[in-house]
Formats: structure tokens, C-alpha cells, sequence
């Protein structure tokens, strides 16, 4: 089975998890509130296990950092069209911070490693190499210009104190702390195949796949489709930048021959993914159009299941 087959099933796959959780939640088993208890559950416990379990079992491979670089380069890039164009469109401060935001960062963690998961079943050197990619790539560029972006933006004032505040909250996050360990283990001469080792990374591995179904569960408790009027050309503008431009130029960014034909499809796919529900959380803070931002995420995330799929058809 190839890997476009692989996706597509793995697409589909989190697509019924997802629409799962929206029928539990209009029969009443479970709540929209129940969003915040899963997602906190993924950020501090699952994503953190998946994460050291797969970097502590593998030597460490700088050649990942390139990738992280490209992921980090295309989003500035990214950054810098959605302003120009929102500029052009003489778009409100509120809706070009809101363009920037959906259209730069995705779901690398939540739902880039489900996915790739799927895509790449027992292949822990794809996982690590999305997380080297999303967490250095993504994670410390979204902690840090995600909260500044909305901050200018949006009706609040900018406060140093506030962006200090928001890259502590990565540094001291369980999610860092597990790179940082993992890492840390990947270079240290470690009984690897000893059996306190092994139950050890056994445990995190048990508690690592429980993430797919809880990443599915909250992304399907928290859509809500609202209407709101005169959103047609944001959400076009979004879409195109996100879903369609970012995936093609990881493309053309990671078409030299250093790049294995694995490592291009993590960045192809995690450049796909759709936007990051992160932006929502600092475009509410920061009052940075927080409405177009959640629509944007919403259609963006169903969009995505055609658009990425197509698009790595076509590409490989």
C-alpha cells in the first residue's frame, strides 16, 4: 500500500473520529465543554508521551533541523503574502491580523502526528522527524508571533510582558520538556535494550495512543458553524494561502537531493494541515477578530480532507 492511499485512509479515519464525537455531542454524551479537558489532555499527557518515546529510541539526525528551517521560512513567507494582500484588499487591522494568523500556522502537533501515524504505521523515524519539524519549525514561531500578531492587530496594546509570557509558556511547557528529554536520551549511552528501558517507553507509547481518539473527540466538540456576513473573499484568501500555496512550496523548498522522499512528504504534509485552533485561543485574548478566525479553522478543516489528499496525489 503507498503512501496516497495510506493518507487517504488516514484522513478518513480521523474524519469518523471527528464526526464521532459530533453525534456523541447532539445526543448528549458528550459536551462542547468537554473540548478543553481533551485538548489539555493532549498538550500536557499524549502528545508529550508520543513525543519522548519517539526521539528516545532514535539517534538524533540534524538533517531534521533543514526541515524545521523550511517550515519556519514558509511561514514568514506566508506572513508577509497574507499582509500584502489583505493591504491591497484594504482589509481592517482586525482582518489582516486574523489573515496572518489562519494562513501561517496549522495542527502540526494535534493533528499532524495522528495523522502521520496513520500514514506511516510503526515508523518511528517519520515520527520523529514531524516532531523536529513542527515543534521547531511551528511551535516556537506560533508561541511567539502567534499572541505579537494578534497583540498589533487587535484592540489591545502591545506589552513586551505579554509576548515574554507567551514563549515562557512554551519553554515550560510538557511538550518542550519532553523534546528536551527525549533528546536528551536519544545522545546518552542508555541500556536501550534493557527491560526497565523498554517498560518505560512501553508506558509512554500506551499513553502516546490514546492521542488519535482524544485529537478527534476535541476537534469535533468544538465546530460550530456560524454564519457571519462578508466572509466569502477572507475565507478564500485563507484557504488558498494555507491549504493550496504553503503545501506547494514545501514542494519546491525540499526538491533537492539531501531531502528523502519521507522527509518531503512530512513537510508537504504538515504545510497542508489545517489552521491551527491555537490562533483562535490569541485572537480571542488579544480581540483580533476572533469570529473570522474559528470560521476560518472550521472550513479549513474540512477543506483539508480534499485538498491534501488531491494535493499529495498529484506531487507524489
Amino acid at each position: 500500500m503507498n503512501e496516497s492511499t495510506s493518507l487517504l485512509e488516514g484522513v478518513i479515519v480521523i474524519m469518523a473520529v471527528i464526526f464521532l464525537a459530533i453525534l456523541l455531542k447532539n445526543f448528549g454524551i458528550l459536551k462542547k465543554d468537554n473540548s478543553k479537558l481533551f485538548s489539555n489532555i493532549v498538550l500536557k499527557v499524549s502528545l508529550p508521551a508520543i513525543i519522548f518515546s519517539t526521539l528516545a529510541v532514535n539517534a538524533f539526525n540534524k538533517e531534521y533541523l533543514w526541515m524545521a528551517l523550511i517550515m519556519a521560512v514558509i511561514e514568514m513567507v506566508v506572513i508577509g503574502l497574507a499582509w500584502l494582500i489583505a493591504t491591497i484588499l484594504s482589509f481592517n487591522r482586525g482582518e489582516k491580523g486574523a489573515l496572518m494568523l489562519v494562513s501561517a500556522f496549522g495542527m502540526t502537533s494535534m493533528l499532524g502526528y495522528p495523522l502521520i501515524q496513520q500514514i506511516f504505521p510503526g515508523n518511528s523515524l517519520a515520527i520523529e522527524e514531524a516532531v523536529v519539524t513542527s515543534e521547531f519549525g511551528v511551535g516556537l514561531l506560533l508561541f511567539i508571533l502567534g499572541p505579537l500578531i494578534a497583540m498589533v492587530y487587535g484592540d489591545s496594546e502591545v506589552r513586551g510582558r505579554a509576548i515574554s509570557k507567551s514563549a515562557v509558556m512554551f519553554f515550560t511547557s510538557p511538550i518542550f520538556f519532553s523534546l528536551v528529554l527525549g533528546f536528551a536520551a536519544s545522545f546518552l549511552p542508555l541500556p536501550k535494550s534493557s527491560f526497565s528501558f523498554k517498560v518505560l517507553t512501553n508506558f509512554f507509547d500506551v499513553i502516546g495512543a490514546a492521542n488519535f481518539l482524544l485529537v478527534g473527540f476535541t476537534l469535533g466538540l468544538i465546530i460550530e458553524l456560524k454564519k457571519i456576513h462578508n466572509i466569502y473573499l477572507f475565507i478564500i484568501i485563507a484557504v488558498l494561502l494555507k491549504l493550496i500555496l504553503k503545501p506547494v512550496l514545501a514542494v519546491v523548498f525540499t526538491g533537492f537531493p539531501e531531502f528523502t522522499i519521507m522527509m518531503r512528504e512530512i513537510v508537504f504534509i504538515e504545510t497542508a494541515l489545517p489552521s491551527a485552533i491555537l490562533t483562535a485561543v490569541f485572537a480571542k485574548q488579544y480581540n483580533c477578530r476572533p469570529d473570522l478566525v474559528t470560521i476560518a479553522i472550521i472550513i479549513s478543516l474540512i477543506l483539508s480532507v480534499g485538498t491534501l489528499s488531491s494535493l499529495f496525489y498529484v506531487f507524489f
